[in-house]
C-alpha cells in the first residue's frame, strides 16, 4: 500500500510539473512555428501574422490538465478572435491521434500536429503558452493566465 501511495504521489507531482511555463525568456525572439499536419486552417507561421497578437499553446490529447483547459482555450478564440488575436495549439503527437481528438472535443481554432515547436521554445511541461507580439514573446506560463495579459496588450495597442 505505502508503495502504491508513492507512486501516486509521484504520479500527482508530475501532473502538476506538466502545468509548468517553458524557459524561453520574455522578450526573446520567438522561434517560429511549424506542424506536420494543420488543422481548421492550412497552417500558419508567426511570420504571417506578424501584426497579430499570437498566442502558442503546446499540448496533447492525452495529457488532463491539456484537456481541462480546452473550454477556456474555446472561450478566448471566440472572445478574441475578431480583436487581432491568433489561437494556435501544437502537438507531437500522431496527425491521426490529433485529428480525432479535435473533432471530438470541438477544437475550432488552428491546430497543429506533429509540431517539434515546442524544444525551440524551450517547454518542460504541458499546457505552456506563449504570447508572440511582433516576433517577440512578451509572456509565458500557464494558459489560465493569458487572458490578463492579452487584455492588457490588447489595452495598449488602442
Amino acid at each position: 500500500m505505502k508503495k502504491f501511495r508513492v507512486l501516486f504521489l509521484a504520479l500527482f507531482l508530475f501532473s502538476f510539473g506538466l502545468v509548468m511555463p517553458g524557459c524561453t525568456q520574455e522578450g526573446a525572439e520567438a522561434p517560429e512555428i511549424s506542424a506536420g499536419t494543420w488543422y481548421n486552417s492550412d497552417g500558419t507561421t508567426l511570420a504571417d501574422n506578424h501584426d497579430k497578437i499570437v498566442i502558442v499553446e503546446f499540448w496533447a490529447t492525452w495529457c488532463p490538465p491539456c484537456r481541462a483547459i480546452i473550454p477556456h482555450l474555446k472561450e478566448l478564440h471566440e472572445t478574441y478572435k475578431d480583436q487581432g488575436v491568433v489561437l494556435v495549439s501544437l502537438s507531437n503527437e500522431p496527425a491521426a491521434t490529433v485529428g480525432d481528438f479535435v473533432k471530438k472535443a470541438g477544437m475550432n481554432w488552428t491546430i497543429g500536429a506533429e509540431s517539434n515547436t515546442a524544444g525551440e521554445y524551450g517547454v518542460r511541461g504541458i499546457p505552456a503558452s506563449f504570447i508572440v507580439v511582433e516576433g517577440k514573446i512578451v509572456w509565458n506560463g500557464h494558459p489560465n493566465g493569458v487572458e490578463a495579459k492579452l487584455k492588457e496588450i490588447i489595452a495598449s495597442r488602442n
